[in-house]
C-alpha cells in the first residue's frame, strides 16, 4: 500500500514563513494539498513564498504579523479562518537568536528572544486552538530544537526558550488530545539557514560538522517534510512528541 501525505481541504498557518524552515514548510504543506496562510514581519519575503505556492495550484495568503503581540496574532488566525475557510494546521516556526556570552547579554535581548521563540508559541496556539477546539480537529507543530535538550555556551536564551517549547508541547498535547488536536514538536539539529549563519562564524562551521555523524547540515526541505507528516492524519497516534531530526548529532 502506498503511503501518501494528503492535506487536501486543509488550511495551514505557518509563522516565520518568509524564509528558511518556515518557507520550506509552507511549500511542503502546499505540495501535499493544503492552502497556506504565511505569517512573518517582512512582507516582501511573504509575497515571494506565496507566489511559489500559487504556482503549485494552491491558495496562499500572506499576512504581515507580529507574533509577539496578541492583537496581531488574533487578526492572523481570524483572517485565516474567515478568508480561507478554516484553520486545521498551525506551525509555530518563528524564532530568533541573540548569541553571545551571558554576561554580555542585555535584558532587552533576553526578553526579545523569549517573546519571539516562546510567548509567540503560546499566543498562536491559544488563538488557533479556539477554532480547533470548536471543530474538534487540529494539528499543531512547534519548532523546538536539539538545543532544547543539549546545551552549549554563548546562546543561553535560545536554549532556554527551546527547552520550554518542548514541555509546553507536552502539556498542551495532554490537555487537548481529547479535542482530537495533536500537538507535537520537531527538534532539528543544525540547518542551513540564515538563523544558523548568525551563530556560525569563522571556523565554527567545520568544527560543528565534525560533531554530526552525517557530516552535513540539514536542508530546510528535510525538516519541512517531517512537519508535513506531523500535519497529516498519518501522525494521529503521536501525542506530545519531540521528534529529533539531526543527522545523529544527539546520539550519545
Amino acid at each position: 500500500m502506498a503511503i501518501e501525505i494528503d492535506l487536501k481541504g486543509k488550511v495551514a498557518v505557518v509563522t516565520g514563513a518568509g524564509r528558511g524552515i518556515g518557507k520550506s514548510t509552507a511549500i511542503a504543506l502546499a505540495e501535499a494539498g493544503a492552502d497556506v496562510v504565511l505569517a512573518a514581519r517582512t512582507g516582501s519575503q511573504l509575497e515571494e513564498a506565496a507566489r511559489q505556492i500559487r504556482s503549485k495550484g494552491r491558495r496562499a495568503l500572506p499576512v504581515q504579523t507580529d507574533v509577539t503581540q496578541k492583537a496581531s496574532v488574533e487578526k492572523l488566525m481570524s483572517t485565516a479562518h474567515d478568508q480561507m475557510g478554516g484553520l486545521h494546521i498551525l506551525v509555530n516556526n518563528a524564532a530568533i537568536m541573540a548569541p553571545g556570552p551571558l554576561m554580555e547579554q542585555t535584558e532587552e535581548a533576553w526578553d526579545k528572544v523569549m517573546a519571539v521563540n516562546l510567548k509567540a508559541v503560546f499566543l498562536c496556539t491559544r488563538s488557533a486552538g479556539r477554532y480547533m477546539i470548536e471543530q474538534q480537529y487540529g494539528k499543531i507543530i512547534n519548532m523546538a530544537s536539539t538545543g532544547g535538550i543539549i546545551a552549549g555556551p554563548n546562546n543561553a536564551s535560545y536554549h532556554a526558550s527551546k527547552a520550554a517549547i518542548i514541555h509546553f508541547t507536552r502539556s498542551v498535547a495532554i490537555e487537548w488530545i481529547r479535542h482530537n488536536i495533536n500537538v507535537n514538536a520537531v527538534g532539528p539539529g543544525t540547518v542551513d539557514t540564515e538563523l544558523v549563519d548568525q551563530f556560525i562564524k569563522g571556523g565554527n562551521r567545520e568544527r560543528m560538522l565534525k560533531g554530526i555523524p552525517i557530516r552535513r547540515f540539514a536542508a530546510p526541505e528535510e525538516i519541512a517534510n517531517l512537519v508535513a507528516f506531523l500535519a497529516s492524519d498519518l501522525s494521529n497516534y503521536m501525542v506530545g512528541e519531540h521528534v529529533i531530526i539531526d543527522g545523529g548529532l544527539t546520539i550519545p
